[in-house]
């Protein structure tokens, strides 16, 4: 009689308790279409950033091309703006000025803002560049001013 009734508290609290939820919510911004909505639309692979704060939130646009930028928590800054497309070819011609990075496997090229360091006319120092790849038919471009180059690579490595 023990066995039954240990076996029962145990399944009310199983039930009871809050369920840990390995997926990440996506806050998103200004009734900004979502991910899945997107990717009904699309005959490319829509790929999205697993490592995104959690304040950030995403403001998505669907034209001319994907576009998803991530915002702070106070709704005041563009963080990081990602642009999806469907893949063409990509050569070091394309980048001249750029410096070739592994992003998953796939020839990435990155190149620093030539503003780099400057502040800019809100105050804030100028960081970051311009990262662009090709990843499972999806042409990739990425910008900020306001990330690092490292940080920059760290979110499109978590991209899939």
């Amino acid at each position: 009689m023990v066995v039954p009734v240990r076996l029962f508290i145990a399944l009310i609290l199983l039930i009871s308790y809050p369920m840990i939820i390995v997926a990440k919510e996506i806050k998103y911004n200004h009734n900004s279409i979502t991910i899945p909505e997107i990717k009904k639309k699309v005959d490319f692979t829509i790929l999205t950033p697993k490592k995104i704060p959690d304040d950030w939130t995403l403001d998505t646009k669907t034209s001319p091309w994907i576009m998803l930028h991530y915002i702070n928590s106070k709704d005041t800054k563009l963080m990081v703006a990602i642009h999806l497309r469907i893949a063409h070819p990509l050569s070091e011609e394309d980048f001249p000025y750029s410096q070739q990075v592994d992003i998953n496997g796939n020839k990435g090229y990155f190149q620093d803002w030539t503003e780099n360091g400057e502040v800019d006319n809100k105050g804030d120092t100028i960081t970051g560049g311009l990262l662009r790849w090709t990843q499972d038919g999806t042409y990739v471009e990425m910008n900020s001013s306001r990330l690092p180059k490292e940080k920059m690579l760290e979110i499109a490595r978590s991209m899939n």
